[in-house]
């Protein structure tokens, strides 16, 4: 017993037991009235059928042996008894308490009226339709893709990734400090500049009515690469 006992620490020669047990039900010392082994709960004595070892399901009777670490509900009401015994009189008053709630529960219940025979009317709408034609939206203009980030103008406001995008976007690895699709579109803008400004994208031939950009070759026919060169050279 790890509880508090008064009056204790300053009593020895005996066992402890006997000391507990002496000031405990000793009137010189001051206590609670109630006793140390009570949790407030008065187990029912009165000789009910349904306490019987009948209500218990065959399942939870089988783990009760002595060893048993399982949790066992109202056991903590029950002491001094073996601990088969004092299993089967706590699972007797838990099914016990579960059969008088639904009960209790089935008693509460609203009576159960029979409306096969009654006719209902349908309820009106509050309000009358003007027309019997559906109308169908249709939106001034059609939707269009906008297309890939990477090939719109610099001046594009959909020019960037949304939040979650995994690919790769060059030049965003050093820009820091603000959210994702702005950090995109600076990328790609800083990206596109660069490409412009590079030798062999004047070359390149543009179509009036093309909408994609073509990126530099890697490979240029007019001149080979640069001395240390670390990338596949194709034959």
């Amino acid at each position: 017993y790890a509880g508090y006992c008064p009056q204790l620490k300053y009593n020895v020669g005996k066992s402890y037991g006997q000391l507990t047990a002496e000031l405990l039900t000793s009137p010189e010392v001051k206590h609670s009235s109630r006793l140390v082994l009570h949790t407030g709960h008065v187990p029912s004595t009165e000789s009910d059928t349904g306490l019987t070892l009948r209500t218990i399901p065959e399942s939870n009777l089988k783990k009760m042996i002595p060893g048993y670490t399982g949790f066992i509900p109202k056991r903590q009401n029950y002491f001094a008894c073996s601990y088969s015994e004092t299993c089967h009189k706590a699972l007797s008053e838990f099914y016990q308490e579960g059969r008088s709630k639904i009960q209790q529960q089935s008693t509460d219940l609203p009576a159960i009226v029979n409306y096969t025979n009654r006719q209902f009317e349908r309820p009106k709408p509050p309000l009358t339709a003007i027309s019997s034609n559906v109308i169908s939206y249709k939106p001034l203009k059609s939707f269009t893709p906008a297309g890939k980030p990477y090939f719109l103008d610099d001046d594009n406001p959909h020019k960037y990734f949304i939040s979650g995008f995994t690919g790769h976007v060059p030049k965003s690895r050093f820009l820091i400090g603000k959210g994702y699709p702005i950090t995109t579109n600076q990328a790609l803008i800083q990206f596109g500049k660069q490409q412009r400004s590079h030798p062999t994208y004047q070359d390149i031939p543009k179509g009036k009515d093309s909408t994609i950009t073509t990126l530099p070759t890697i490979y240029p026919s007019n001149r080979g690469v640069v001395p240390s060169f670390t990338g596949h050279i194709p034959g």
